[in-house]
């Protein structure tokens, strides 16, 4: 018998997708059925990311009732079809998380409304980052938020 020589040596799916097919209802168990869907890197309460994402939230007229805030440590990754069984929202913010971390392979515009999968999808820059940068801020309020939140209520 003889070997043939590999053409590709590399695994088809590295292990890092794993996590997207594991059943992790722990990391949602404590959340409920919300329209709005707040994913967003880690942050502690008293920062100026907080702040930041409260002055956001207020001026969308969104009520602590109508969302679920999910923060993400460094490298975390959470399966988008887990989540979306389990919260059922209408619309996902994501600050700084890209939809990789969700194992969602779709190409979305940043600080705009998209439509994926059944649901409104807004991608933004971190908290952080759009406290630097005025413009993004600016872009995500009047191409997303505003009309999404404030101008329907």
């Amino acid at each position: 018998m003889t070997d043939f020589p590999r053409i590709i040596n590399t695994e088809i799916i590295d292990t890092e997708t794993d996590v997207f097919w594991h059943s992790n209802t722990t990391s949602h168990e404590n959340i409920s059925t919300k329209n709005i869907l707040i994913l967003s890197k880690k942050f502690d309460e008293q920062s100026a990311e907080h702040s930041q994402l409260i002055k956001i939230l207020d001026a969308c007229k969104l009520k602590s009732d109508a969302y679920n805030l999910l923060q993400f440590a460094e490298n975390e990754k959470r399966a988008w079809h887990q989540l979306k069984v389990s919260v059922q929202p209408s619309a996902v913010i994501l600050f700084g998380i890209h939809p990789t971390d969700l194992g969602v392979s779709a190409l979305f515009r940043l600080n705009s409304i998209n439509n994926f999968d059944g649901v409104t999808w807004i991608p933004t820059l971190s908290l952080q980052d759009l406290e630097q940068q005025p413009q993004a801020k600016k872009d995500l309020w009047v191409n997303a938020l505003k009309p999404l939140f404030a101008d329907t209520q």
